[in-house]
Parts: structure tokens; C-alpha cells; sequence
């Protein structure tokens, strides 16, 4: 499967920052994912493609092209930005079943759960939420879609 592939690839990517000591250097590179997001433009940021979140302003959006959801995402806040950028390596690119269905075991092998307070953990449920309830609405469309033509 070729979200467990990238799981796999970012684990790797963390490894050298395993223990505490590498706090910062932790931080840097989530921020630097983040920065290579490709932006949501000002105008679309809005109640639609808003995150609910107590620490940062997050948005992402969804489209849905042959068979599969490719995001992007902005915020105001660049930890939040890294941990979307994150989660949207991971997630974009596949079809809304597998992002629906994902186990995301990359966080407890990255200690991304240790490494973050409680406000950031909540911000980063809240961002996974969002992401499979954007591809289970693509989902639903696709298959509405679907069936409607076999109607026809």
C-alpha cells in the first residue's frame, strides 16, 4: 500500500531526531514540510475549508481527480503548517477508501504524540478529522455520481 510506503519513508526521515536532545532539529524539519506546501490562494480561505482549532488557523481543501483526493492546505501558524504538511505527504494522492481507511502508525513511531502539548495534539486530531471527512464527502459524491450514470 502506498500510504504504509510513505509512512515508512517519514519514520525514516525522523529517526535522527529520537531522542530528546533533537527537540529543535525535530521542530526545524516539521516546519520545513510545512514550508513546502503548496498554498491555499487568500481568497479561499474560508468557513468551508476551515479547520476547527483552539491554537491555529488551518484550512485545507480537497479535489478529487481519477479516483483520487489531492489537498492542500494553509495556516496561519507554522507548526500547524508542518504537522498538515505531514499528514497531507501521507494522505494526498489516494483514493477516499484508503485515506478513510488509513492506520496512521507513523506518529508513535516518530514520538510526535510526546514531543507535542496537548493544544498541538488536539490541532493535529482535529487536521486528520478533517482530511477523512473531506474524502469521505468525495467519496459519497463519486459514488452518487456513479450511480447516476448508471441510470441513465
Amino acid at each position: 500500500m502506498k500510504i504504509d510506503n510513505i509512512q515508512d519513508k517519514i519514520i525514516e526521515e525522523f529517526a535522527q531526531f529520537s531522542d530528546k536532545v533533537h527537540r529543535i532539529p525535530y521542530f526545524r524539519k516539521l516546519i520545513q514540510i510545512g514550508n513546502d506546501l503548496e498554498p491555499i490562494p487568500k481568497e479561499e480561505l474560508d468557513k468551508e475549508h476551515e479547520v476547527k482549532t483552539s491554537k491555529s488557523n488551518i484550512w485545507i481543501k480537497a479535489r478529487l481527480m481519477n479516483n483520487r483526493v489531492f489537498f492542500t492546505a494553509e495556516s496561519d501558524n507554522s507548526i500547524s503548517k508542518g504537522l498538515v504538511g505531514l499528514l497531507l505527504r501521507v494522505f494526498s494522492g489516494n483514493s477516499p477508501r484508503d485515506i478513510i481507511n488509513t492506520h496512521l502508525y507513523f506518529l508513535n513511531e516518530i514520538n510526535m504524540y510526546e514531543r507535542l502539548n496537548q493544544d498541538w495534539v488536539d490541532d493535529l486530531l482535529a487536521i486528520i478529522q478533517k482530511i477523512k471527512l473531506l474524502s469521505t464527502k468525495l467519496q459519497v459524491l463519486e459514488i452518487t455520481r456513479s450511480d447516476m450514470a448508471d441510470a441513465v
